[in-house]
This record gives structure tokens, sequence and C-alpha cells, in this order.
């Protein structure tokens, strides 16, 4: 028989259990494409460990990389169809999505007076803090930041490129439609190659170069087929880490606010500067193999400007247009430049 006593005992273990007080945790699924190596991949498993921390185990966010849930041009929208309630997104695999967003590749925006790049770092911090302005374009999410690599060049199977001539007539791997349309502003022909077959494209001379950086240079291999490295700021790449509105609405007060605490402009420019550390050692991968690089800037990064200047001009027309106030984000990011 159970005695009242056996009951109340009973009734308070249940109570005082923290299998019973503790809810499930909540959890989230955070989709990427890059490979479990990148560096970006270890900074989410390090930040969904944070949050665990932070919220006492009650939030638990799942990190699935190299396209498990979807391919790269499908992140975006993984998100903001809550498949996923997390994605980090290239923005430049979405021609014409994200037209605001595209402006940030105008060139050499994210120079100083000499035409050299701010880190990017800086570039990220700048962009997270202004992304307010281009919240429009990615309506259903909330971008938690922006990761913007200023850290591009022309890497070239045998010649140099000082100007814009010595690219005339030369097939040129673009790395979105910003880039390809200056390449075609400087007499390039922009070609399509995966990154996987590029190492071998360049090595039997089906394209002459492409527009890269030194830490996917590295990953791809293709120190073994570069000769030289020109680095130029024309352009940029913009990922941003974005959220699912209504999953971010739908979590207790408390993980929002952990999320925003661990998110915005210092993470921007925190993860931006992993990507300026990679790329230090990637560059020192090609100068180990040989690889001669040089840098445009000056008065020589001015004549690659000069040509490209009327794209820009038809990108700004378009978005003012529109009723997008285009120049207005430009000249502030400008201003924050200025004072990187």
């Amino acid at each position: 028989m159970i005695t009242r006593r056996l009951l109340l005992a009973a009734t308070a273990a249940t109570v005082a259990s923290p299998a019973v007080l503790r809810a499930a945790p909540t959890k989230l699924k955070l989709s990427h494409y890059l490979p479990p190596q990148h560096q970006s991949h270890l900074e989410f498993q390090r930040w969904a460990d944070e949050l665990r921390q932070k919220t006492g185990g009650q939030l638990d966010i799942e990190v699935y990389p190299a396209g498990q849930m979807g391919p790269p041009p499908r992140q975006f929208d993984l998100a903001r169809t809550g498949v996923a309630d997390l994605s980090f997104v290239y923005t430049a695999l979405s021609p014409g999505r994200f037209p605001l967003t595209d402006l940030l590749g105008a060139p050499f925006l994210f120079t100083d007076s000499n035409r050299r790049p701010i880190t990017t770092a800086q570039a990220s911090l700048i962009t997270t803090n202004l992304r307010d302005r281009v919240a429009h374009e990615y309506a259903g999410t909330e971008v938690l930041y922006f990761v913007v690599s200023t850290a591009l060049g022309l890497f070239m199977r045998d010649k140099f490129v000082k100007s814009p001539d010595d690219l005339k007539g030369l097939r040129i791997r673009p790395t979105s439609a910003t880039a390809a349309s200056h390449l075609q502003a400087w007499g390039a022909s922009p070609t399509t190659i995966g990154p996987t077959e590029l190492a071998d494209a360049l090595s039997k001379g089906v394209v002459d170069g492409a527009i890269f950086n030194f830490e996917g240079g590295k990953v791809f291999q293709l120190q073994q087929a570069v000769k030289r490295v020109s680095l130029i700021a024309d352009s940029v790449g913009i990922f941003c880490l974005v959220m699912n509105s209504q999953a971010m609405k739908s979590l207790p007060k408390e993980m929002q606010q952990a999320i925003a605490e661990t998110t915005g402009p210092a993470a921007g420019q925190r993860v931006g500067g992993l990507y300026d550390s990679s790329e230090a050692a990637g560059r020192k991968v090609f100068e180990q193999s040989g690889v001669e690089i040089s840098q445009i800037d000056g008065d020589a990064a001015m004549a690659f400007e000069q040509k490209t200047k009327t794209i820009t001009d038809q990108q700004i027309a378009a978005l003012e247009a529109k009723g997008i106030k285009a120049t207005q984000l430009l000249d502030e990011i400008r201003g924050q430049v200025a004072k990187a």
C-alpha cells in the first residue's frame, strides 16, 4: 500500500528532478556549403558551443556543412522558407537577387587612398553596421552579420597583369556577375569554370586566369598551375549569416538576447579577421611555390577603375529609379572606410 508519507516523498522527488523541471533544449539547424575544415564551419561550431553555455544548454544549434541541406545557390532560400533555421550565404551565387548588396562590389570601394584594400575584418564591421540599409533584400530572414572579403587578385597561368590592356582577349574566370562585367570592360572574356576544375583548366590553357584569393587558391591547389598573381581590390566577396525571422521570433527572449549578443558588428569583425588570417596562410603557400605576386594600386588601379565607371553608374541609376538610396549607401561606406 502507498502511504501518505510515501506519496509525498515521491511527489517531492519528482518536483526536484532536473529532468522534469528542465524543458527539452530548443534545436536549430544551421546550413552552409563549405567543407568541415573551413574556418567558417569551425566558427559556427564554436558559436554553437558558446550559445549552449550562455543558455545553460537550452539552445542547441546543429551545423550541417558541405551543402548537406542543399546546394550553395539555395542556402538563402533554405533559411527564408524555414527548411533551415540559419544559413551562410554567398550572395554572388544568386545574380540579380541582391542588387543593392551587389553594389558593394563597386570598384575599389573598400580601399584606402592608394587603392589598396582594407582588411576583411574592417570591411565586415562596416557592412554589418549598415545592414539595415540592405535588410529589404533579405525579407523573411534576419541578417546576423556580413563577411566582406576584400582579398582578390588575378591568378594567371603565365602573364603578369599590370594594366587593362594586359587582359585583352584573355579568358578569365570571374567570381560574380559584377566581376564578369568588369572583366568585359577590361577587354577579357569571362569564362565560367567550377573551382574544382580550375587548376586543370589553367594547366591545359582552357582559361588564362581567374579572379580568386589565396585562401581558396590553396584549397583548390591553384599554386600548381598559376605562375603570377596580380592583387587588385576591384571588388569584394560578400557572405552573410542569416536566420529565419519566424524562428527568431519564436525563441524565448533570453535566447534572442544570447544570439544578439554573439552576432552583429563585433562578430562580423571577428569572423572577418579569421578570413584575413586564412588569406595570409594561403599566400605563404603560393610564395613557397615560387609564384610571383604584385599589387595593382595607385595610378595603375585608377586605369582599371575608369573603365568600369559606366557599369557602376548604371547600377546606381537602376536602383535609384526604384527609390533605393544607392548613392547614400556608397557615401556612408566611403565615409566609414576613410576612418578605418
